[in-house]
C-alpha cells in the first residue's frame, strides 16, 4: 500500500486535438530530454508474481544413489501491476510482464512486455472499460516491449591460473550518489581498470525495443522500433601493453553512434591510460597516470579535453 500526492498537475494542460472535440492531456516537458512527469494522485496497492522454472536431472558425474542436479530453465518470470483506489477512471495499472534466463551458461536473455488492460477506440485512444478475458487469455493490449541478448568471452589467464573478477574499488564511506559516479567513471575509463593477466576479452549485447507512440498529427498511434548492438573488448599487444574499445551501433540506421578506444601500459606499481572518443555526442581524449593500488587511485596525473557536437 502506498500514497503519492499529485505534484505535477500544474505542469499539465488540456488541448483539443481534432474536430470531434477530443481533448488530450499534455505535459509542458513532453519532447524534452527528460520527458514529462506523470500526473494524478495515487493511493492504492501494488501486486505481482515472480517465479522460476527448474528441472532435475540425473548427475552422471555423481555415482551415489539418488544423485540429481537442478537445471534452471527460466531463472525468473512474472508480472506486476497496481490498483489506484483514488482514481475515478483507469484505476487498474498496466501489466508489466518479464522473463529472464541463461542458455549454455553464457547467453543471457531478458524480455519484457507492457500491456494496457483497457479497451481502445478505432483510433487507439483508451476507453474506460476493461479488455480482460481470461478464458481467451486476453489481458489487454500490448503497448511496449523488448528482447535483449548478451554474452561474453575471454581467454585463459596468462599465468594459467583461474582469473578472478577485477573489482572496481568502492569506498564504503561513499554516499550512493558518489558510488554511482565512481562506477560511471570506471565504465567511461575502462583502460584504468584493465586486467593484464587476461590476454583478450569480448562482450557483445543486442537489444530490440518497441513502443506505442501518438502520431504527430494526433490522428492515432503508431509503433516505433529501436535496435542496438553494443560491444566491448580488449587484447594484449605485449604483456605490458593492451588495446581495447567499446561502442554502440544503431542497427536501424546502420551507423556507429558511440565509439571509445583506449591503450594502456602497465608500469609495475603505476599504470598509464590513454582514452579517445572520436565518435559520439561528446568527443574527448584523456591521458592518465595513476597508482594501481585502489587506496591510492585518487593520486593521479590527468590531462583531458571534451568537445560537444550537441546543438543544445
Amino acid at each position: 500500500m502506498s500514497y503519492t500526492p499529485d505534484l505535477a498537475a500544474a505542469y499539465h494542460y488540456t488541448t483539443q486535438i481534432d474536430s470531434t472535440g477530443r481533448n488530450y492531456r499534455f505535459s509542458k516537458y513532453d519532447g524534452g530530454i527528460g520527458g514529462g512527469y506523470s500526473e494524478g494522485t495515487f493511493g492504492g496497492m501494488g501486486f505481482g508474481v515472480d517465479n522460476l522454472l527448474e528441472m532435475k536431472l540425473k548427475d552422471k558425474k555423481d555415482t551415489t544413489e539418488g544423485a540429481f542436479k537442478k537445471v534452471k530453465l527460466i531463472e525468473g518470470f512474472g508480472f506486476n501491476s497496481s490498483y489506484n483506489f483514488l482514481a475515478d477512471s483507469f484505476a487498474l495499472g498496466n501489466f508489466n510482464i518479464y522473463m529472464r534466463t541463461t542458455l549454455f551458461e553464457n547467453l543471457n536473455i531478458t524480455s519484457n512486455l507492457t500491456m494496457d488492460p483497457y479497451q481502445t477506440d478505432q483510433q487507439g485512444f483508451r476507453v474506460n472499460k476493461l479488455d480482460i478475458d481470461p478464458t481467451k487469455l486476453k489481458f489487454g493490449n500490448i503497448t511496449s516491449g523488448g528482447l535483449s541478448f548478451s554474452t561474453s568471452f575471454k581467454s585463459k589467464s596468462a599465468d594459467g591460473k583461474e582469473s578472478k573478477q577485477k573489482d572496481i574499488p568502492i569506498d564504503p564511506f561513499m554516499t550512493p550518489d558518489e558510488q554511482q559516479r565512481q562506477l560511471q567513471y570506471a565504465k567511461s575509463n575502462p583502460a584504468e581498470f584493465t586486467d593484464f593477466n587476461i590476454p583478450w576479452t569480448l562482450t557483445l549485447s543486442y537489444s530490440f525495443q518497441f513502443s506505442r507512440y501518438m502520431k504527430p498529427d494526433y490522428s492515432g498511434f503508431q509503433i516505433n522500433t529501436y535496435s542496438s548492438l553494443n560491444f566491448n573488448g580488449d587484447f594484449s599487444i605485449t604483456p605490458k601493453w593492451k588495446l581495447g574499445g567499446t561502442g554502440y551501433i544503431d542497427v536501424a540506421k546502420r551507423s556507429i553512434q558511440q565509439l571509445s578506444m583506449f591503450i594502456t601500459r602497465e608500469m609495475h606499481c603505476w599504470q598509464l591510460a590513454i582514452n579517445v572518443t572520436p565518435i559520439g555526442l561528446y568527443k574527448s581524449f584523456s591521458i592518465t597516470v595513476n597508482p594501481k593500488s585502489g587506496i591510492l587511485r585518487d593520486l593521479k596525473i590527468n590531462r583531458s579535453r571534451t568537445f560537444s557536437s550537441s546543438s543544445y
